[in-house]
Order: C-alpha cells, then structure tokens, then sequence
C-alpha cells in the first residue's frame, strides 16, 4: 500500500490552506471529545502546534505517528476544539535537530514487501529507514508486526490501551500501562478493529494449520532500541533451539535460548544485557538462532 500522499478533497466550508512541519503525536486524553483529539502537531521544541484530523481516514495517520511531517490542510471546527485537517502529509527530513545513529538504518533494515524499493535514512527523533519505489514512499511493515499479548497482565485499571491480538483473536484491551516488565508494547496495539485484524490475519491462518509451515527468524521489533527488543521465530517442529547474541567482533553476549522447544510461534526478549546480567555499550549486534538444521543471522541496533 503507497503512503507517500494522503489526498482527498474537503467538500465543506473550511479556511485556506495551511502548511505546517512538526512530529505528529498521539493523544492519549483530549478536552476535544471526538476524532480531532487523536493526534497533534508538535514543534521541535516540545511546544503544541494544532490537533490534527483526517475525517475520511484516521487509521492512516497511524503510519505517520512520531515521525517528522510536513502537513497542509483546513482548518475544521471540532466538538471543542479547533483542528487541521489533513489534505495531504509526507514525512520530511528536514528537522533542525537530527539524532546521531551508530549505523546508518538502511544497513539494519530491509523491504520484504518491495524488495526493489530504494531506502533512504532519516534522522528527525529515531533512526528510520524509509523506503521509496518509484518516488513513492511504501509501507515495509510485515504481518510479524502482529505481536501476540496473551498472557500479558497490563494491569487492573479503566484505561483503553487499544485493540491487541489475545488469544488468537483481536479484541479491545484495558490496563494500567503499555510497559510491562520494562518492556514497551505500544507498537503492538492497534487503533482499529479492522487494522488489528488486517495485520494479524496471517495468525488465525497459522491456527487452523496448526505449526508454522517452515523455520524461520524475524526482524527483532523495535530496531533500533533502547534498552529492550523482541525477538520473534517460528519452529516447524519440535526441535532444540539456541539463540545467541553476539558483538560485532563475534564474540559471545548473551544466551537467550538453550532448550527443547514445542513447534509453534516464538518469541524471546533480550534486555540489553550480558550473560552476566551487566548492561551492554551501544552499538551494532548480532542474533543467530540455531534449531536443528536451521541457521540464521540478523542485525540490530542499540541505543543509549
């Protein structure tokens, strides 16, 4: 799916055009009381710029949230507030302040989705790896963006976290905080029914299957990270596993796995620590998973 514009005409009233740059947030409590309280326009230094809207599609701005945008729109009433409401956003690259990376991320990140798509870098608040084909920017997210929140207490509180996979359905989730054990699961929330479901499709197929139809080792979510990542694989059958973290000298880290496992759909956390239980320095790693006759090796970047 091509996300480099979002166009679509207003066909009510509404004031000029207005162009305006900033990182698109997400609001989690809003005085406005409907859509327009979704998302904001935030200034470099922290201060509010707008509440921004996009009446036809909301979920679409998902992709966008946290990153550096140049946005044009109209100005809308909401039910009390005022807001811009998106006629077209692309991601800019062109912040005052860009973060200093230890690797360039098109090194650490790949376009399964379009592998002839061109990656290009950006530094405005993260290492971002965006890619392009034709001039057009795509969307590289992969179904193992579905992560699995079963098991997870969130929490005994009132707030609506978002829309999560559970027990191999998608379903609306309530809880105290979206960190758990010091690990952050915002990224595995959805804002829709519909978007939880579009994702995790590829989860109800594997159920009815039963096993993952062959071995395999995912990218590790987030990458870049600071100071947890996980790491998801799938076994095709029961079968020993070994995942171990090295440094870029080959040297070990950290053994993450090291026993008999069910055939399934796995996942493991590495918190940034050796196998001493010491926090480790920034830099580039390597995670290798051995099961059985499969072997394979990915990249990932730490932060501090």
């Amino acid at each position: 799916m091509k996300l480099a514009k979002i166009i679509f005409f207003i066909t009510f009233f509404s004031t000029a055009l207005l162009g305006e740059t900033g990182y698109l947030r997400y609001s989690e409590t809003s005085f406005c009381m409907d859509s327009c309280s979704v998302y904001f326009l935030e200034a470099e230094n922290g201060e509010f710029i707008s509440w921004i809207s996009y009446l036809d599609d909301m979920e679409s701005l998902d992709y966008f949230r946290d990153r550096f945008v140049e946005i044009e729109g109209d100005t809308i009433q909401c039910v009390e507030c005022v807001a811009i409401n998106v006629n077209s956003i692309e991601i800019s690259d062109s912040c005052a302040s860009p973060v200093y990376c230890y690797v360039d991320p098109c090194v650490v990140n790949e376009c399964n989705s379009y592998p002839n798509a061109e990656c290009i870098p950006n530094y405005c608040d993260g290492c971002w790896a965006d890619f392009y084909l034709n001039g057009d920017l795509v969307d590289c997210g992969s179904t193992r963006d579905c992560i699995d929140l079963s098991g997870i207490d969130f929490g005994h509180c009132d707030m609506v976290l978002g829309i999560g996979w559970v027990n191999d359905s998608c379903m609306s989730i309530s809880g105290c905080d979206w960190t758990v054990d010091s690990v952050d699961y915002t990224s595995a929330f959805f804002y829709s029914m519909d978007a939880c479901v579009e994702a995790c499709d590829f989860v109800s197929i594997e159920a009815i299957n039963h096993l993952p139809q062959t071995f395999h080792l995912y990218d590790n979510i987030p990458n870049p990270f600071n100071p947890n990542t996980i790491i998801h694989y799938d076994l095709q059958k029961n079968v020993h596993v070994q995942i171990m973290i090295y440094d870029v000298l080959g040297r070990e880290v950290r053994l993450l796995v090291n026993h008999l496992e069910n055939a399934g759909l796995k996942s493991v956390v590495w918190d940034a620590t050796n196998n001493f239980g010491q926090p480790v320095s920034a830099g580039m790693y390597l995670y290798r998973i051995s099961a059985g006759n499969f072997h394979s090796v990915k990249k990932m970047i730490l932060l501090k």
